[in-house]
């Protein structure tokens, strides 16, 4: 085998086995530059898209923190109204969703969807709640947007933890994921002590019997 490589048909090939050896090392190397800018690219594409999906989400804790707290008031003729609008939310059209993990992708994709349906809750509760309180109607209101409120700080942390944002500052009077989680607390007492009422209310009216059917 030695004395092969020693001639000059060997030589030849040796010289063939280097040329290539030497073009799929050096295509191997541009592939592997390739691959990591490409992968670099996404990254950084990811981390714009979270960031801003941060600054958007954060806006929208809020809006659901101003909606759940709003003050409310009476029109001149006594009827309860809210003075603060509904939550908004538009997510950035620029940026490339893909690049996300895909729960977090859908998670992210789904809050739109999340809103819209807390609205047309808030139609359908409006129609079966009475005047002037519209207590069922104020108490859906601060449920959903303190649970949308609390999804929204949930996606906020897990896109600062996997892309290492620096997360929203806020003032130290301003905690909102405490606020929503008291005021769902105390929806929750608030409706189990009146449906214990409404129970024992109805425990007390006098029962009704059907009489029973005459035989002929």
């Amino acid at each position: 085998m030695l004395e092969f490589w020693k001639s000059d048909i060997g030589k030849v090939a040796l010289g063939g086995v280097i040329a290539v050896i030497g073009q799929l090392t050096a295509t191997l190397v541009a592939w592997l530059k390739e691959a990591r800018f490409a992968a670099t690219k996404e990254r950084k594409d990811a981390e714009y898209l979270a960031i801003r999906l941060v600054l958007v989400l954060d806006g929208l804790v809020s809006a659901c923190f101003n909606a759940v707290h709003d003050p409310l008031m009476e029109d001149q003729d006594g009827v309860t109204e809210n003075t603060v609008p509904d939550p908004t939310l538009t997510l950035p059209a620029e940026g490339d969703y893909k690049a996300l993990p895909r729960r977090l992708m859908y998670e992210v994709l789904s809050m739109p969807n999340k809103l819209e349906g807390i609205k047309g809750g808030l139609a359908a509760t409006a129609d079966i709640s009475g005047p002037p309180d519209y207590t069922e109607y104020y108490e859906y209101r601060e449920e959903h947007w303190s649970k949308l409120g609390l999804r929204a700080l949930d996606l906020i942390d897990t896109l600062c933890r996997q892309y290492k944002i620096a997360p929203p500052e806020r003032p130290a009077h301003y905690t909102p994921r405490e606020s929503f989680r008291d005021v769902l607390t105390k929806l929750a007492e608030f409706q189990r002590a009146r449906n214990e009422q409404n129970a024992a209310m109805w425990a007390q009216l006098p029962k009704v019997t059907a009489a029973s059917p005459k035989v002929p």
